[in-house]
């Protein structure tokens, strides 16, 4: 009998490569924002710092090594490591001031960060 059809047989799976790509990145959020409807204004957000949404885990937990990039929560927690930290999404989609701040903060980053 074929080594692999024994497997099978035994309902065994094989071992595979992992295909997926490790996100190295994450933005943490309040679990009652709308996230879905402001994925375009997070896409322009990451695409100034540099990141793409593919390289990030969107969650309302913190991950062990995983660097956060943006901090969306409504009330904070020490010590804040993120790159970004921002008012909630509904904050940041109904009024300007949040918007204001998030902008003061990305161009503060992007001096540091980004070498002309």
């Amino acid at each position: 009998m074929n080594k692999s059809a024994y497997l099978e047989a035994m309902a065994i799976t094989s071992w595979r490569i992992r295909d997926t790509k490790v996100k190295p990145y994450q933005v943490i959020w309040d679990a009652d924002d709308a996230l879905p409807q402001a994925q375009a204004l997070i896409d322009q957000v990451l695409e100034l710092i540099g990141v793409t949404s593919d390289e990030c885990d969107f969650d309302c937990q913190l991950h062990k090594g995983k660097q956060i990039i943006w901090d969306l929560r409504r009330h904070k927690v020490r010590p804040r490591t993120a790159w970004l930290v921002s008012e909630p999404l509904a904050s940041l989609l109904a009024g300007s001031e949040a918007k204001r701040a998030l902008w003061s903060q990305i161009c503060q980053w992007r001096e540091q960060h980004i070498k002309a």
